[in-house]
């Protein structure tokens, strides 16, 4: 075994089980190989398209349910015979030809799945919009990925058609469905791709700025998958006896996020999962009837979505007994969000889940759940094997371990760049192809712990304090549900801490009894000095992660 193999799968290389997992003869054979340029570990035996991940799937499970949108079904082999009907369409119709960038922009639906795996098949690049974009912003991002077509839903190729005319665009209708599944479609060619070529357009969320195109290649996006299923059975330890029942998952983050794409759409159409969506705006008590109606094993979500179902009044109306596994993401989870989880899902409490990564990561970097999710409360987890990390300082010197730096990620799974911005592209790739991810944290005892975004930091009197550190003991306050914490200026210490905390129906705590309660734990430099108390929930992007600056700015307004 090579030193770059035993750095890259340190974990494997542990333990007798995992060095059998990456040896030449076993399952998941590990050898060296140039990606982009740099020398990396990566699996021997791979498919060479994303297109690929879904035809194995098929033919694996042709005649189980696949796609679920409340009365709307479709299994593997259905799905794929739209799926193939949809490129034709493409290609005949809309011209579209290999590497051309398709644009999807729909709220969760069927036909957004199947058109993902459509642009695939006609070796394009598809751009997933965010559905809740002004038209400003779609009109920036059409001029940045020049798509051949836009497919989407009704409502949202209006305010294409409003800013880019002349684009074409396929909307999501009855008439469109009905066209795709009438009949089997027949088998087509698919166009050879090179592993490296462009995938996916997935958008930067947009919290510090314009939002920003990052490419994914095949190899990345394949990549995601084959890490998080070995390191699946890696934290298993023995092969299993038997094959697992199929997943049914509830989706509930938007199909244009990496946790609904990649940790839903990509990794369990390759276990055979079903795919259970609910059109329409969030709501907690459609969750709760879908979890129940669906026997839904596997819960997706994001930012505040499973705290708020949590502690939904409803909750214990309906049978939530089905549910093995809650994964969540898009944001840092306090210690008493996570409890307040485990208390109110027991069935899940062995299934709780929460990964680290970014858009420009790719293949989660470190991921938590079962025991160490109660056992080590602020910890993003272990290290995943197929990536690498290094915790530097401003400078860029690895700092000693336990120390405090930003997180820098490299693997063959990370971006390719930004798209057509190569001054951004330059800003976060270096030498080697080290991924700079825009967090403060630390390894402690071969942890990760992400403190902050580094432009989220707060200086007070040159000391820093780290929003999720007061925001954690907030949240540990009974009468407050969620809070977030942002620095604003201050004529003596540089900046002061300000608070933003929603509090609970009949709370009854004020600002005074909320500042005692962080100086309890905190020093008193990190206890904040001016306040917004809170009914409605935080802003957030349908990334789930907290909008801080519209909360400072909307602040400084009203000041």
């Amino acid at each position: 075994m090579s030193d770059l193999i035993r750095e890259t799968f340190a974990n494997a290389s542990r333990t007798e089980f995992g060095r059998s997992l990456i040896a030449p003869g076993g399952p998941f054979p590990v050898v060296e190989q140039d990606v982009l340029g740099e020398r990396a570990a990566v699996f021997r035996d791979r498919p060479s398209s994303v297109f690929e991940l879904l035809t194995r799937a098929t033919a694996a499970y042709p005649g189980r349910e696949y796609l679920a949108d409340e009365e709307r079904r479709l299994t593997y082999r259905e799905h794929l015979s739209a799926v193939t009907e949809l490129a034709r369409i493409l290609r005949e119709e809309h011209g579209v030809e290999p590497g051309d960038r398709v644009g999807l922009i729909s709220a969760n639906r069927l036909e957004w799945v199947i058109g993902f795996w459509a642009v695939a098949a006609c070796g394009a690049v598809a751009a997933a919009m965010n559905s809740f974009w002004s038209e400003p912003e779609i009109e920036t991002a059409l001029a940045l990925v020049a798509p051949r077509v836009v497919l989407g839903d009704e409502r949202r190729l209006a305010s294409v058609a409003r800013v880019a005319p002349g684009l074409g665009t396929l909307p999501f209708t009855p008439a469109l469905y009905e066209r795709l599944t009438a009949a089997p479609a027949l088998p087509a060619p698919v166009p050879a791709v090179a592993e490296d070529d462009p995938a996916l357009l997935i958008f930067t969320s947009g919290t510090t700025g314009r939002p920003k195109g990052v490419a994914h290649s095949h190899r990345g996006l394949i990549g995601f998958v084959a890490c998080n299923r070995f390191n699946a059975l890696l934290r298993a330890g023995a092969m299993p006896c038997t094959p697992p029942p199929p997943a049914r998952v509830l989706v509930s983050p938007p199909l244009f996020h990496l946790s609904a794409l990649y940790g839903a759409v990509l990794m369990f159409t390759v276990a055979g999962g079903l795919l259970v969506m609910r059109p329409g705006r969030f709501d907690e008590e459609r969750v709760l009837r879908a979890i129940e109606a669906e026997r839904v094993t596997v819960w997706l979500s994001v930012g505040s979505a499973a705290p708020r179902v949590a502690a939904h009044p409803a909750r214990d109306a309906h049978d939530l007994s089905s549910l093995a596994s809650v994964v969540v993401g898009g944001a840092p989870m306090s210690p008493a969000v996570k409890g307040l989880l485990r208390e109110a899902f027991p069935s899940a409490a062995a299934g709780f889940r929460m990964g680290y990564t970014s858009s420009e990561g790719g293949s989660i970097v470190a991921s938590i759940g079962g025991a160490d999710f109660a056992a080590f409360p602020e910890s993003t987890g272990p290290i995943q094997d197929g990536v690498l990390i290094s915790v530097r300082d401003a400078d860029g010197r690895e700092v000693a371990p336990g120390g405090e730096g930003l997180i820098h990620v490299r693997s063959p799974y990370t971006m390719l760049g930004y798209w057509n911005d190569p001054v951004s592209t330059a800003a976060v790739i270096g030498p080697g192809r080290w991924i700079a991810m825009g967090d403060v944290g630390r390894i402690e005892d071969g942890l990760l712990y992400i403190d902050s975004r580094a432009g989220d930091l707060i200086f007070v009197s040159a000391e820093n304090v780290h929003p999720s550190e007061v925001e954690f003991r907030l949240e540990a306050h009974p009468d407050v549900e969620e809070a977030a914490v942002v620095g604003v200026d201050h004529p003596v210490t540089g900046q002061a801490v300000m608070a933003f905390p929603v509090m609970r129906p009949g709370a009854a705590a004020g600002e005074r009894e909320l500042a005692d309660w962080c100086a309890g734990a905190l020093p008193p430099y990190k206890v904040p000095t001016r306040w917004r108390l809170r009914t409605e929930p935080l802003p957030r992007n349908a990334a789930g992660k907290i909008l801080r600056t519209a909360l400072a700015t909307a602040s400084a307004e009203v000041s």
